[in-house]
């Protein structure tokens, strides 16, 4: 009964299900309770696969928050525990390394440092009441639905029996004590800007969300709810616990908290997406930053805001339908792209900037708004978008023949040398041939490759092959390697 009450709450608590919106964020927070699990077996092998697979599954924030878990139950096991931690810690390095090179290459070049400015640390902070509704409050979606912020990101259940049953946990015994207390910290952080002193302290700003110190609450609940299961007398009321529990978790679950969890939000494409849908060649839509800054300051709060955002695309909805931003939403933005972005939003509409990045639709926001609406909002067919090979003098033709992640042809034609640019942003790993030889290219505008043609007809191509990648392919497959034979002489031991 224990274990069931314990698997429950670890894959029924509100803030899990909550985040099945958010496929990275699901599938890493998934892998909790097998991190805790095999740390606690003090099994290093097993520990370094866990993590491994939870850093590619792709959110590090939650993956930072189980390591953090980890090394607390490692420093309560002591020499032992510690030395497990360590050595998971290694061969998680080695397993994962075809993914963790690459980020910290693209960290180092992108606009965002390791630790976040303290405005942007406590973005989804939690008000002290809604902390409290969503933890006291039986099946509060259904009574008062009312909270602030994205409720996949910031909607917290594990029920009032749950909570009772855990809080009477913490007295069993010191481990339990412990455990409590740690559980009790993840709630205050997720308190974010509400606790004082979270934005002076630097150590906390690795994270934009103080909503995600609920993953480690939700934990804590957990295994502490389980304690207490184990403790009562009778293994009867034990299962009528556990089913309690599970019923109540199944139920809170059931309604969509959010407009894009709905069957048939992303399926049929917006009036808008239809003419660049149906477009020859790629082409770009781009939101000025003007209607970003009104969109970034405003709350989603009823399911016509998700639908307007939809119907006009807001970044990035457009990737849903298939189509191209220029100004994208990305934790991650490369130096180059927000430069450039710069540029074009102090230029606006009517620049060859805007052309070159092939934008063919601009959304915009008339001056003066507070608020998205749909009687504010203005769309534009601009002329003049350029295709995604273009070439910078009027000498000649480009015909796109292949594109795809990763790789584009094209054939150009021109009556005299000149100049062929690939609009999209450059970065190490990018290779360009002509006629099948590799070619040293340039940068256009700062930001794209450019590429000196002769006169005549050639096939241009665009090929993405980072040497981050493929140093950590290599170090993975060794590491995978050498973790396969090492389980094998443990099994036969």
């Amino acid at each position: 009964p224990a274990a069931a009450a314990a698997g429950a709450l670890a894959g029924l608590n509100g803030f899990f299900t909550a985040r099945v919106t958010f496929p990275n964020h699901f599938a890493a927070a998934s892998w909790l309770p097998a991190v805790l699990f095999l740390q606690a077996g003090e099994s290093p092998l097993g520990l370094g696969a866990a993590l491994a697979l939870q850093w590619l599954a792709g959110f590090p924030p939650f993956f930072l928050l189980s390591l953090l878990c980890a090394f607390g139950l490692a420093c309560r096991q002591g020499k032992s525990g510690l030395r497990c931690f360590g050595q998971g810690l290694l061969w998680c390095a080695g397993l994962a390394a075809a993914g963790w090179i690459p980020f910290l290459e693209f960290l180092s070049r992108s606009v965002r440092g390791v630790l976040l400015s303290a405005e942007s640390a406590v973005e989804y902070s939690l008000p002290v009441p809604q902390l409290l509704k969503e933890l006291l409050l039986p099946q509060w979606y259904a009574l008062s639905p009312d909270i602030l912020g994205d409720p996949a990101i910031v909607a917290f259940y594990t029920g009032v029996p749950a909570l009772i049953l855990a809080a009477w946990g913490c007295g069993l015994g010191a481990r339990e004590k412990w455990l409590g207390a740690g559980t009790l910290a993840a709630l205050l952080l997720s308190l974010g800007a509400n606790l004082p002193g979270y934005r002076q302290a630097p150590c906390l700003h690795v994270f934009r969300f103080p909503a995600n110190w609920l993953l480690a609450a939700s934990a804590g609940v957990a295994i502490l709810c389980a304690a207490a299961i184990a403790r009562l007398p009778g293994r009867s009321a034990g299962w009528l616990c556990a089913g309690l529990i599970s019923l109540d978790l199944v139920l809170f679950a059931q309604p969509s908290r959010v407009a894009w969890a709905r069957a048939g939000f992303l399926q049929d494409p917006p009036a808008l997406a239809r003419p660049l849908s149906a477009a020859p060649e790629p082409m770009r839509i781009w939101h000025t930053r003007r209607l970003r800054d009104v969109w970034t300051r405003g709350r989603l709060e009823t399911e016509a805001d998700y639908l307007l955002m939809r119907d006009y695309l807001a970044p990035s909805f457009g990737t849903a339908f298939g189509l191209q931003e220029v100004s994208s939403y990305q934790t991650l933005l490369l130096r180059e792209a927000a430069q450039f972005q710069s540029r074009l939003a102090a230029a606006g509409p009517g620049s060859p900037l805007r052309e070159a990045a092939g934008a063919a639709l601009v959304v915009d926001i008339e001056e003066g708004a507070d608020r998205v609406e749909g009687r504010s909002l203005r769309v534009r067919a601009e002329p003049g978008a350029k295709p995604r090979i273009f070439l910078t003098e009027d000498a000649g033709s480009v015909r796109l023949l292949e594109y795809g992640p990763g790789r584009v042809r094209a054939l150009v034609e021109t009556r005299r040398p000149a100049h062929a640019v690939f609009a999209e942003t450059d970065y190490p790993g990018w290779r360009a041939s002509l006629d099948d030889a590799v070619v040293a290219h340039e940068r256009f505008e700062g930001i794209f490759p450019m590429v000196r043609v002769p006169a005549g007809r050639h096939e241009l191509s665009f090929t993405f092959a980072p040497a981050s990648f493929r140093w950590g392919a290599l170090i993975s497959l060794l590491s995978w390697a050498g973790w396969l034979a090492a389980w094998r002489r443990r099994a036969r031991a």
